[in-house]
């Protein structure tokens, strides 16, 4: 008889696997060191995961799927455009507030598997938010000319403020704390920030 799988057990092996893949990347990464700190066996952990890449896909969607499903809803909704920039932008940016370790290891990683994103998120542009973003710069009302234009500008203005903290901490010389309130006052005022850079 096949045991059924338990969701509290799966859920300890993914919260051990983000801090050992945060800790070690995914090469140095060890499953022993994972099923240790999720305090079960390694026959156990391959029954749940039967790899490292299996395991890291599985840790990324639990931080992005939250965003892809309201990423979905948001640009095929009734909304107007601009609605739809400001939901898309406090997503992204609430994404990186939260997740910011996870994201540079994912960045890391796709850095040597281009494919690394692709097995996670499959999904398209909604025709929808394409066909407003089109009108919207035939209106002469945003700078961007197409959607990847518009991506690339929006997520990385809302992504790199807060992968970049380290960065930061050692040019001002700030401390924990105040690299911590600091991220306060970026998620508070970069949806502005970044509707300025979109909307002429």
């Amino acid at each position: 008889m096949i045991k059924e799988k338990d969701n509290t057990t799966e859920e300890r092996i993914l919260e051990a696997a983000k801090k050992v893949f945060l800790r070690d990347g995914l090469q140095g990464a060890r499953m022993q060191d994972i099923a240790d700190l999720a305090t079960i066996n390694r026959s156990m952990l391959h029954y749940y995961f039967r790899d490292k890449e299996l395991l890291s896909q599985e840790v990324m969607k639990t931080v992005v799927s939250k965003f892809v499903v309201a990423f979905k809803e948001n640009l095929n909704s009734e909304l107007s455009f601009e609605e739809k920039v400001d939901n898309y932008i406090d997503a992204e940016i609430n994404l990186a507030f939260d997740n910011p370790d996870l994201l540079i290891f994912g960045l890391h990683e796709a850095s040597k598997d281009p494919d690394f994103f692709r097995k996670i998120i499959e999904s398209k542009m909604s025709v929808v938010f394409r066909k407003q973003m089109k009108e919207a710069y035939d209106r002469g009302e945003i700078v961007p000319k197409n959607i990847e234009e518009f991506v690339v500008s929006v997520s990385s203005l809302c992504m790199f403020p807060f992968i970049a903290g380290p960065l930061y901490m050692m040019i001002f010389r700030w401390d924990e704390e105040k690299w911590a309130s600091y991220r306060k006052v970026l998620k508070r005022n970069l949806p502005k920030l970044i509707k300025r850079v979109i909307f002429k």
